[in-house]
């Protein structure tokens, strides 16, 4: 029941095919940006406003130029001027017939020239389709967002077809975030869908009729380029179908902006549905909104003519605003500048929103997806229905709130709600002192432990919730604490009466993470880039590590190998070594904590990874570019371990020192293996081998107990 505060999100669950940033999502902008964007949204407004002026001014004249054209003029032509490509599917030749050279193919997922079906068209032949192979034009149909353009077709569908694409332009299917456009047969009705990335940053629309089946139709589907629903329309026989929108959200371009742009592809797709037992005929290409009078013309060609044979005081009130509305679009010349006018302003405006980052929010549908109980955990077997509520037995759910995520949200913060401000409190405090108050701190029910100190922890709920949920002044109630502070030394009979310090005996010795190891160094030697957000960055690690799932690792370079650990690019299969080594949990699922292991590779990747030993060559050029060894040494100790080291610590460095030092001088092969390793270069002038010696001494601290663990 708790899901279905969250089943409501308007996402497709899935990865996109083309890196596409999965919805729902907001425009990261800055305020230039939006400066910008407002610029260029207040042109296309004005423009729009003018082209509905001139629209209204060429209207008026319409009555005096019907009272003297000859309405026989507009059917000289077959097609409508925008006709760019017609498919007649005749002689068994798949070409476009206003350009014989332009040839279409059928296709099927991995086949690429599959043998085209044909059999009784609406006139002559028509094309066959068993619901896995399409029709793919090679790329003519490519619109963008921007431009107007009408798909048109005759078809035949059985009486058994309930779902299926029509046509589209697009890779994949609907489910993978799907970019384009299609119109779709959907439990028995048309679904008009354009997308950049579906379903959520897209338009989505359903006829409220079903489609007749086992008679020949024609279907045409219409966009003016305003990237809005009421610029999609669809037309069954000539008649523009009652829709209702679901989704009005499209913000980006539904190009894929590569060579070859997919074109139109019609009866199936990759991965997805077909029109299984339809046939086709007469796939139209045109590169302009249709008016009803034009869709009339293509659909019901002899109703057409005999309303444009009669004469003007036979038409209906209908019949003139259809020629009315093509009068406008093809007969005024202003109307027509002041269109393409606005079809380059709204292209400027869509190239300018393309490359504003998006980020990935979670945002509710207009009415929310129902939730079912899943037989056996099957996603396809549904059980009863449930609706959004939160256990009893923790707090019953307050009236005043909204059964939403909102609501949800404030339920779970809640004054007298029991779990929220204890789980958190003894999350921070596992942190300090490496063991909540409830040692399973990922599980504060029956089958957890119980707290050690329970008053403590209400205590420290309590004064959580009255410092309004401040987590930098409750952190530091924890470290200027008496308990905190205690000395973590203990002798032979505490260890044994209490070792995992559950008594609070003693101060904690915990240690630090595998983040916090990478970070410490490099920000002791002075490397670490402090940089705050941005994208991930691909530090050091071996070589074709991601070989073994097909991908490729290229390695950054410059201040982004310094990055904080956090901003370490992650990919599950393949996780980062390092992090791995140190426990850092694969994100598989969601890990409160962490295990603690202590393993001879842990040592080796603090002696062996290019970060450490780079960041030892730096510490290593501090150290000799000081005039005092054992105040330089000292230093670079209290930086990586937080204290002072001891007299016999020191003198152990400084006598490492040296025998590395006389060793160096000997084997200029092992001074270069460690000066040549990462991207800092060691500056001129020094003894090299001396820098390759304080070197090891400050790696030789890096591996000490002292630098990876807080006490």
């Amino acid at each position: 029941e708790m899901s279905a505060f969250f089943n409501s999100v308007n996402e497709a669950g899935q990865i996109s095919w083309d890196d596409a940033m999965p919805v729902p999502t907001i425009l990261n902008t800055t305020d230039q940006q939006d400066e910008i964007l407002n610029f260029l949204s207040d042109i296309v407004h004005d423009t729009e406003s003018k082209a509905d002026s001139i629209a209204m001014s060429a209207s008026q004249s319409f009555d005096r130029w019907l009272s003297r054209a000859n309405l026989n003029k507009l059917g000289m032509s077959k097609y409508p001027k925008s006709l760019m490509a017609l498919f007649e599917f005749e002689n068994g030749r798949l070409n476009n017939s206003l350009n014989p050279k332009q040839i279409g193919k059928m296709k099927q997922t991995g086949y690429d020239d599959e043998k085209p079906q044909y059999g009784n068209g609406k006139s002559g032949k028509g094309l066959q389709f068993d619901g896995d192979v399409w029709f793919d034009t090679e790329g003519i149909g490519s619109f963008r967002k921007s431009q107007p353009f009408t798909i048109s077709i005759n078809i035949m569908l059985p009486e058994d077809l309930e779902k299926g694409v029509i046509f589209h332009k697009g890779d994949g299917a609907a489910l993978y975030c799907f970019k384009g456009f299609h119109l779709a047969l959907e439990n028995n009705k048309l679904q008009m869908l354009m997308a950049h990335t579906a379903p959520d940053n897209a338009i989505i629309e359903y006829t409220t009729n079903e489609v007749p089946r086992n008679v020949w139709i024609s279907l045409a589907m219409t966009y003016d380029g305003s990237s809005k629903a009421s610029g999609l329309k669809v037309y069954h026989d000539g008649l523009e179908l009652e829709t209702e929108v679901e989704i009005d959200n499209l913000y980006k371009d539904i190009h894929f902006k590569r060579v070859p742009e997919p074109g139109i592809q019609v009866g199936a797709r990759w991965r997805g549905k077909g029109i299984g037992g339809a046939t086709v005929d007469d796939l139209m290409i045109f590169d302009a909104e249709l008016t009803p009078l034009e869709i009339l013309q293509i659909s019901d060609n002899k109703k057409f003519t005999e309303m444009l044979s009669r004469p003007v005081s036979a038409l209906t009130a209908n019949e003139k605003s259809l020629i009315q509305s093509c009068f406008v679009s093809r007969q005024s010349i202003p109307y027509q500048k002041v269109q393409k006018e606005l079809e380059r302003v709204r292209t400027i405006y869509s190239d300018s929103v393309e490359n504003i980052q998006e980020i990935m929010v979670m945002k509710d549908m207009p009415v929310n997806r129902k939730t079912y109980v899943l037989k056996r955990g099957r996603y396809d077997e549904y059980g009863d229905e449930v609706f959004p509520v939160t256990p009893e037995s923790i707090m019953a759910w307050p009236d005043e709130l909204p059964r939403n995520r909102l609501g949800f949200a404030k339920w779970l913060i809640h004054k007298d709600h029991p779990l929220t401000a204890r789980v958190t409190v003894n999350r921070i405090w596992q942190n300090f002192f490496g063991q909540g108050l409830v040692k399973t701190s990922e599980d504060f029910g029956n089958q957890g432990a119980l707290p050690s100190h329970p008053e403590l922890l209400d205590w420290l709920a309590v004064e959580f919730l009255e410092m309004d949920w401040n987590l930098k002044e409750f952190q530091k109630l924890i470290v200027m604490s008496s308990t905190y502070r205690q000395s973590s030394i203990a002798g032979k009979e505490l260890l044994e009466l209490d070792p995992e310090n559950t008594l609070l005996a003693r101060g904690s010795a915990v240690r630090l993470s595998a983040e916090m190891i990478r970070d410490n160094v490099l920000l002791a030697s002075g490397l670490l880039n402090r940089q705050i957000g941005g994208k991930s960055v691909s530090p050091y690690q071996p070589n074709e590590l991601w070989k073994m799932n097909g991908a490729k690792y290229i390695q950054d370079s410059g201040e982004k190998l310094y990055r904080r650990s956090m901003y370490t690019i992650w990919k599950r299969s393949v996780p980062h070594p390092t992090l791995t080594t140190f426990d850092s949990p694969d994100r598989s699922e969601c890990t409160v904590r962490r295990q603690k292991t202590n393993t001879p590779l842990q040592a080796l990747v603090l002696l062996n990874d290019p970060t450490f030993i780079e960041a030892s060559k730096v510490m290593g050029e501090q150290i000799t570019s000081s005039g005092n060894l054992r105040i330089s040494i000292s230093e670079v100790f209290m930086k990586l371990t937080g204290r002072k080291p001891s007299e016999r610590e020191m003198n152990i460095l400084l006598e490492m020192q040296d025998t590395e030092y006389k060793k160096f001088r000997s084997h200029e092969d092992k001074t270069n293996g460690w000066l040549n390793t990462g991207e800092y270069k060691v500056a001129d002038g020094y003894d090299k081998s001396l820098v390759a010696a304080n070197a090891v001494v400050a790696s030789a601290i890096m591996n000490s107990d002292a630098a990876i663990t807080k006490r």
